[in-house]
């Protein structure tokens, strides 16, 4: 009996450890057409990105950029005009339409090594 209570005190510390050694890493996700995600690596803050961190679209697509993260991030444009700055809290979604043709640089303005672009392309990008 003693030992049935032994083996099964084993088991459950080692199921404890396996548990508690698990980096937390959220799986990555495929992102949808016209979408971006956030990729937020468990404790490896200078990996984290856009998924795809470029994107080719036709003008007049609406992208949505999706954070399934932890953190708040933005979308914040290059451009001197800030053509967008969109916000990004926990597990929230926000799109933009893309109306013209060119290349849209973008960062987080929270994490800066985050950047993407979006190519817009006048029909069909090839």
């Amino acid at each position: 009996m003693a030992r049935r209570w032994t083996i099964r005190i084993a088991a459950c510390l080692a199921l404890f450890t396996l548990t508690a050694c698990a980096d937390g890493a959220q799986p990555e996700r495929t992102p949808r057409p016209n979408e971006v995600q956030i990729f937020e690596p468990a404790g490896q803050p200078d990996r984290w990105t856009y998924t795809p961190n470029t994107l080719s679209v036709a003008a007049g697509t609406t992208v949505t950029f999706v954070n399934h993260g932890k953190e708040f991030h933005t979308v914040t444009s290059d451009d001197p005009g800030r053509l967008f700055d969109i916000s990004l809290d926990t597990n929230k979604t926000a799109t933009f339409t893309f109306a013209k043709v060119g290349m849209f640089a973008y960062h987080c303005g929270v994490h800066a090594q985050m950047t993407g672009v979006i190519r817009v392309c006048d029909g069909a990008c090839g």
